[in-house]
C-alpha cells in the first residue's frame, strides 16, 4: 500500500513542477526543472535537471525553494554531486 501511495505522490507533483531558465557567468543559457526519478529507480522523489547546449546535470538533493534561488546560487547548486 505504500509504494502505491508514493507512486501517487509522485504523480501529483510531478503536475506541480516548475522550469526556469538563468545565464552562468560564462554566459551560457541553463534551462532548470523538477523531475520525477524515474520508474526504474529505487528511490523516490525528485531531481533538478540543469540542461544547457553543453552539458546537462542532475542534483538529486536540492532546497525547496529552489526556484527562488539567485542566477549565481542556481549555477553553484548545478555542480553540487
Amino acid at each position: 500500500m505504500s509504494e502505491i501511495r508514493d507512486q501517487i505522490d509522485v504523480t501529483s507533483r510531478a503536475a506541480e513542477t516548475r522550469s526556469r531558465s538563468f545565464v552562468d557567468d560564462d554566459g551560457q543559457i541553463w534551462y532548470v526543472m523538477e523531475r520525477a526519478f524515474s520508474d526504474f529507480d529505487r528511490r523516490r522523489g525528485f531531481s533538478l535537471i540543469f540542461t544547457s547546449d553543453l552539458a546537462v546535470r542532475r542534483v538529486r538533493d536540492y532546497p525547496p525553494n529552489w526556484f527562488d534561488l539567485s542566477e549565481a546560487a542556481l549555477a553553484e547548486l548545478s555542480w553540487k554531486v
